[in-house]
């Protein structure tokens, strides 16, 4: 018919609207990349735009607001400010460094006898060599365990063995026990004279009822 146009066979392509997504399905997302990520080493933003038909612009947006960084050929990682977190963590667990010797560190005097008693013990089991294994055990520097030693009233001679600060201490200590064994070996003895004595008050108490009984 004239005057009617022919209708066009190509029809109009529909234009894309854009979908508004929620926080949870934002976040599922995220989550996905992540694990994914994990578990395959990269890829996972890839994957994502497979999966739930999101642009990769999209997906590195909602990465990056939720701290999430992503490196070429690598598993996404925390960002800086949480790594740099982790790292403190994990050298305030860790300590000072081997070699240190715990400087700057102040000990108690409870600290200080217990190195003390570790030396003094190590070395009478072993003959020697306490002033290093404490230095080594408690991360000091053998310098501040000799000085800990001598100020103790402990002195260590050549070849590790203790040596008792004060002679004269050794002396009277060596007499007491003399004494205390004199006091002991006294001690028996009075105690098997009172039991002798108790025999004879025995059989005198029995002679004398006997006597009586035949008068």
């Amino acid at each position: 018919m004239q005057g009617v146009r022919a209708m066009s066979s190509k029809s109009k392509k529909a234009k894309s609207v854009g979908v508004r997504y929620t926080p949870e399905q934002k976040k599922e997302i995220v989550e996905f990349v992540q694990q994914y990520n994990e578990a395959n080493g990269r890829g996972g933003q890839s994957a994502a735009v497979n999966k739930f038909k999101v642009t990769p612009i999209t997906i590195g947006a909602w990465l990056k607001a939720a701290g999430i960084s992503k490196k070429k050929g690598k598993a996404a990682k925390v960002a800086k400010p949480v790594k740099a977190k982790k790292k403190a963590v994990a050298k305030a667990i860790k300590g000072p460094k081997k070699g240190s010797k715990g400087a700057g560190k102040r000990y108690s005097a409870t600290e200080k006898q217990e190195v003390v008693d570790f030396v003094s013990d190590y070395n009478a089991t072993n003959g020697r060599g306490g002033q290093s294994a404490a230095a080594r055990k408690f991360n000091i520097s053998i310098l501040t365990v000799s000085a800990w030693l001598k100020k103790s009233g402990n002195k260590f001679a050549k070849g590790g063995k203790a040596v008792v600060a004060n002679k004269a201490s050794a002396k009277v200590s060596s007499g007491l026990t003399s004494k205390v064994a004199k006091l002991l070996e006294m001690s028996d003895r009075v105690r098997k004279a009172e039991v002798e004595l108790d025999k004879l008050r025995a059989g005198y108490e029995s002679l004398k009822a006997a006597v009586k009984a035949s008068i």
